[in-house]
């Protein structure tokens, strides 16, 4: 039986129609609901059983509100549905294919907020060494063979994960790429935000700049790299820092869409091709050793 529509009732929302959303990579449904009055609001139905993750999520979601950060409104939660405010269709992938060059720096707008928060109460754990490492496990068990790096790559990577752990650190989102971030009322709005927390000061740059439409529809993205430097205040070093989050990144993203796809999910394979020349080219910038180049660069 679909728990839909008696969460929606138990909020007392009056429903004139419902539409089924793109989802994301976790287990989550998202809908549009249209209210009596003509209003909108975003559904977010949590798997049975994930009633928890629905309030820490809420949580995070309020705390980023009540900051000003660039995240929807949240509305309403019960059991294992929360209600966002609408921040419409267009996502900036949308937004930069149709010429819309300016989204650009909304986005960087957006970041900037991210930027200048404070982190000290932040509601997530920040990332440290073990948590970047657990990361480049997964793309250990979907990408080398045997599932488990040896050797020069192995010690690359535990380097990598304690060197990225050691950046200065703001308020990243996490998921900064072009579809999750989505123009409405002339600003950018980022989804999928309930697992930002202190990380890595180039880290959401990383993801935006390198990672799905933004890789390919941003022109000059050294260009815009400088500038996000310049304007966030970025300690001197910021070049190579942005090199390591985008191989530690772009490994961790290599391996989840490698997991996604032997879950069934084949959709993020398109990505892949893309994202794996990208790492690559960060993880040669690194001087990392050739096998662990080989094993990123994959079958292409």
């Amino acid at each position: 039986m679909d728990p839909l529509p008696a969460a929606l009732g138990a909020l007392g929302f009056k429903v004139t129609g419902v539409s089924a959303l793109a989802g994301d990579a976790s287990q989550r449904r998202f809908f549009r609901i249209r209210l009596a009055d003509d209003a909108s609001v975003v559904a977010c139905l949590y798997p049975e059983g994930g009633a928890g993750d629905a309030a820490r999520d809420h949580a995070v979601q309020t705390w980023g509100h009540r900051l000003g950060l660039p995240i929807p409104r949240p509305v309403a939660i019960s059991g294992i549905l929360t209600v966002s405010a609408d921040v419409g269709d267009t996502d900036l992938e949308q937004a930069l294919a149709r010429g819309h060059t300016e989204t650009v720096a909304r986005a960087l707008d957006a970041l900037a907020a991210f930027q200048g928060c404070a982190v000290d109460r932040a509601p997530t754990e920040p990332f440290n060494a073990a948590f970047f490492r657990r990361e480049l496990a997964v793309f250990e068990a979907f990408a080398v063979p045997g599932g488990v790096a040896r050797g020069s790559a192995a010690d690359f990577l535990d380097a990598l994960a304690a060197r990225v752990s050691a950046h200065p650190f703001r308020l990243v989102h996490r998921d900064f790429h072009a579809n999750n971030l989505f123009l409405h009322d002339n600003k950018v709005w980022a989804v999928d935000f309930q697992d930002m927390r202190a990380g890595p000061d180039t880290y959401d740059l990383a993801s935006l700049l390198r990672e799905r439409a933004g890789a390919g529809l941003i022109s000059d993205p050294d260009a815009v790299a400088r500038t996000a430097a310049a304007r966030f205040g970025w300690a001197r070093g910021w070049e190579q820092r942005y090199l390591e989050c985008a191989a530690q990144r772009g490994l961790k993203v290599i391996g989840t869409f490698l997991r996604l796809a032997d879950a069934g999910r084949g959709a993020y394979l398109r990505y892949l091709p893309d994202v794996r020349r990208r790492t690559v080219a960060a993880l040669a910038a690194l001087s990392a050793p050739t096998t662990l180049r080989e094993t990123a660069l994959g079958e292409l």
